[in-house]
């Protein structure tokens, strides 16, 4: 995967000057920009670079939904996109909810599908058991990373700061 230079973000801007209060010439001078650029960006009639989209995740470290939506645009998709379409509730308790039933859906999947093939020798049908697996798991990744963002808005606990402190658990049981 190769992280993307430029990426339309206007949405994302305009979310974050909603939640911050901000207005375009307060986040330009945030970023180091001019006026005119914040405002071109926030109307995706400009991409924000990606030494802005940077500098703006530092600067705004504590608005998590805002970093998710820059993470997943310049990743072109491959990190989980911020769930806010119009049939998902933005309240921890049932973003948690959905998280716990799509774990379940994925858990169920898991103990249906057989892993112990070889690759090189699966029909069609196992493989596509395998694509329904992988579509359960990323739907219980997405809904699991908006739970931590929440978590991090409503409570203050940096994912960021979480995941240094796991790390060195991760690196003596040897899994990185």
């Amino acid at each position: 995967m190769v992280l993307k230079q430029a990426a339309e973000v206007g949405d994302a801007v305009k979310a974050l000057l909603t939640e911050e209060e901000l207005t375009v010439e307060q986040m330009s001078m945030d970023l180091n920009i001019s006026k005119q650029l914040g405002s071109h960006i926030k109307n995706d009639r400009r991409r924000m670079q990606q030494d802005i989209a940077k500098q703006s995740i530092r600067v705004y470290e504590d608005s998590p939904e805002y970093i998710g939506e820059l993470l997943y645009e310049f990743s072109d998709g491959y990190t989980s996109p911020v769930l806010k379409g119009p049939a998902i509730e933005r309240h921890r308790l049932a973003v948690e909810a959905n998280a716990e039933r799509e774990l379940s859906e994925a858990l169920e999947k898991i103990r249906t599908v057989c892993l112990a093939k070889p690759p090189s020798i699966v029909d069609e049908n196992e493989k596509e058991g395998i694509a329904q697996l992988m579509d359960e798991l990323l739907e219980a990744r997405a809904f699991i990373d908006n739970l931590n963002m929440m978590l991090e808005k409503d409570y203050g606990i940096p994912i960021k700061k979480r995941i240094r402190k796991l790390l060195p658990q991760w690196k003596a049981k040897g899994w990185i």
